[in-house]
């Protein structure tokens, strides 16, 4: 099992490398299409939309919401950007808070609204396209932004990768003290806070390197995106749970599926890109 994590975490490395360093613009964003549909079909299966018209329904859906927002982000006018970019990334800070209280509510009103097909589809509109298009306002506009053409994605990358690599590994040996054990009973918060620590440390040592300019800002974004990251791994599990499944799929082996990778970075990313957009 190990062996198969390292070995597709390897391939995944160089596939995220030829993505941002050597690949086209159209390559890029072929790519993202790519990573919507197959998370689109997963989540499908955690939110146990078994049927083919609603895994059809999502698939399609998000693809043509995607297509949609990439094409005004390209095409918008300077003048009305940046109103339309704090716009986009302010919606999924709406989303999480909802989601934020769902994870509360969680033991009471679940019977509720678990079985409702259309929140779930909407679920996974707001889990999959806003990390989808905050990624493309990064690639686009922010590829200057440090020493070399899209290291804040790189950064962002690492540290994500950073704080779920260590709480994993510190909390499956040295975890103790659940954090929601109904939902995600291998989550432990002394493996949370080691990890947060650890990329938070990373996460300046970085800065350092990478960037010479807006260090206080991406600091300060980087600190407050990674402290929420945990969010978007328990909105998984807890579809996960209900679902009764481990894996979103086995697409990635040793790893499970797309949205297994991505949980994390579906809320952090979003998050630090508002913040970005709205103080740079």
């Amino acid at each position: 099992m190990l062996i198969k994590r390292i070995f597709t975490a390897i391939i995944i490395i160089f596939v995220i490398n030829l993505l941002l360093f050597k690949s086209s613009k159209c390559t890029f964003i072929l790519s993202l299409f790519v990573i919507c549909t197959i998370s689109s079909w997963e989540w499908s299966k955690i939110s146990n939309l078994n049927s083919v018209f609603y895994k059809i329904s999502l698939l399609v859906i998000n693809n043509v919401i995607l297509s949609i927002l990439i094409f005004l982000i390209i095409n918008t006018k300077i003048l009305y950007r940046k109103i339309l970019l704090l716009f986009l990334t302010f919606i999924p800070i709406i989303w999480w808070l909802i989601a934020i209280y769902l994870l509360i509510i969680y033991n009471k009103l679940i019977k509720i609204w678990c079985h409702l097909k259309i929140i779930k589809l909407l679920f996974g509109i707001l889990i999959i396209i806003p990390l989808l298009y905050s990624i493309i306002i990064i690639y686009l506009y922010y590829y200057n932004t440090g020493l070399f053409q899209n290291a804040l994605l790189l950064y962002l990358v690492i540290i994500i990768s950073c704080i779920d690599s260590v709480s994993f590994i510190y909390g499956s040996y040295l975890g103790y003290k659940k954090i929601m054990p109904t939902i995600s009973p291998n989550k432990t918060w002394e493996g949370f806070i080691v990890g947060l620590l650890s990329s938070i440390i990373l996460s300046f040592i970085l800065i350092n390197i990478m960037f010479n300019h807006n260090k206080l800002l991406l600091a300060i974004s980087s600190i407050i995106s990674l402290s929420l990251s945990i969010i978007g791994d328990l909105i998984e599990s807890m579809f996960k749970r209900l679902a009764n499944l481990k894996d979103s799929s086995n697409i990635l082996p040793g790893h499970g599926g797309i949205l297994d990778r991505i949980d994390s970075f579906s809320i952090s990313i979003p998050i630090f890109t508002f913040l970005l957009i709205l103080f740079s």
